[in-house]
C-alpha cells in the first residue's frame, strides 16, 4: 500500500511541526493563513511512502527515526 500526502518542512524547529495535509492546496492555505511565518518552512513537496499493512505504517511512524521518508 502507499501513503501519499504533501508537506512543508519546518526549518527552525523539530520536524514534528512540519505542516502536512492530503493536498498541496491545503498546505499552501495553511501557510497563507498567517498562523505561521512562511520563512520558517521549506517548499511544499509531495511525499509517498510504501508500507505492508497498518502495523508496519504505525511501527515506522513511532520508531526513533520515524518520518525518515520525508527527507
Amino acid at each position: 500500500m502507499k501513503l501519499s500526502y504533501w508537506v512543508a518542512e519546518c526549518l527552525n524547529d523539530s520536524k514534528c511541526y512540519s505542516l502536512r495535509a492530503k493536498t498541496k492546496k491545503e498546505v499552501v492555505a495553511l501557510l497563507a493563513s498567517g498562523n505561521w511565518r512562511r520563512s520558517d518552512y521549506g517548499p511544499v513537496k509531495r511525499v509517498e511512502f510504501e508500507y505492508r499493512d497498518a502495523f508496519d505504517l504505525m511501527e515506522n511512524c513511532l520508531m526513533e527515526s520515524g518520518g525518515f521518508w520525508e527527507v
